[in-house]
């Protein structure tokens, strides 16, 4: 068994100036003037809660997290996700694990006898000839799994809002604190005024 961090990664190479001339030009279009300073227009539209215009625009990021963060961030109709699938990956050599808590409490080593006897319940099954679509119903929640997840600025601004607040879940916050962090670093005026 091995445990990891969740983590998030933006998948997309992106040009922030050609970004937010894209931006510039489709808004500007409702009202047929001329263009200009297209970070300045993006950040007006964003404070005027015109945020529409930026659905012109999408990126994708790979995701890993555990299966229960993946429960709740894929309830985000207006993103798409692929998501690895328990049906047909085999994890018979070994099961992959974020865990919830830190080392040396309790609660780790609890949590780590249990995703063992989960790892060793779904490896026997397999070994007796179970296909991975039947031996997954012993899966944890706590599995590790890959998925990208694609969606337009705008989303990904609500997304951000929602999942960075001091009341999400933990792992989730730490994954949207990633894709804040590529935000900030790369077009910092999409998300100026969101806070972690």
């Amino acid at each position: 068994m091995k445990i990891i961090e969740p983590s998030a990664e933006l998948v997309d190479e992106i040009n922030p100036e050609q970004i937010l001339k894209k931006i510039e030009m489709c808004g500007k279009v409702s009202r047929k003037s001329t263009l200009g300073d297209a970070e300045q227009f993006v950040r007006s539209i964003i404070k005027r809660g015109h945020e529409s215009v930026l659905e012109h625009v999408s990126l994708t990021f790979k995701i890993i997290c555990d299966r229960a963060i993946m429960a709740e961030l894929t309830r985000h109709r207006l993103a798409s996700f692929t998501v690895e699938s328990t049906r047909y990956v085999n994890y018979k050599d070994s099961l992959t694990v974020i865990s919830p808590f830190k080392n040396d409490t309790v609660g780790d080593t609890f949590f780590r006898q249990a995703a063992y006897d989960a790892e060793k319940t779904y490896r026997d099954w397999i070994q007796s000839g179970a296909t991975p679509e039947q031996a997954r119903a012993v899966l944890p929640l706590c599995l590790a799994t890959e998925l990208y997840m694609t969606a337009n600025l705008r989303e990904l601004r609500h997304i951000l809002k929602l999942r960075t607040d001091k009341a999400a879940h933990p792992q989730m916050r730490q994954i949207m604190n990633q894709i804040l962090a590529v935000f900030k670093e790369k077009l910092p005026v999409i998300v100026e005024d969101i806070k972690s």
